[in-house]
């Protein structure tokens, strides 16, 4: 299992909209075919956090996917309520979040890149 964190900016009054969208989206076949097994979407003020996580490496479930119908939909009907959390973003690898470190009880503290 691999998690993505997709960091962006979300327009505050809109998130029953964006809920909507990828509860459509994940009612069809995208999911199985990007190997999604677990999505959650959090907002905090009009920061937005999608937590991913696929059976692939997060870019890699999103670059098989890229190009299906459903995901350009998607996309679209995302982008009046979503925006780039920074500037300088040029595609989706631009709005997931570094891992920098992680803890289990199994693996203890783990510093990453």
């Amino acid at each position: 299992m691999n998690r993505s964190l997709i960091v962006a900016r979300i327009r505050p009054e809109e998130y029953s909209a964006i809920g909507e969208i990828f509860a459509e989206s994940d009612r069809t076949e995208l999911p199985a075919i990007a190997g999604v097994s677990r999505r959650e979407l959090y907002a905090l003020g009009d920061v937005y956090v999608h937590l991913l996580e696929t059976s692939d490496e997060g870019a890699a479930a999103i670059g098989r996917i890229a190009p299906h119908p459903e995901f350009v939909r998607v996309s679209a009907a995302l982008a009046q309520y979503v925006s780039p959390y920074l500037p300088t973003w040029r595609g989706p690898a631009d709005a997931r979040a570094k891992l920098f470190y992680r803890w289990s009880p199994e693996t203890g503290p783990e510093h990453i890149g």
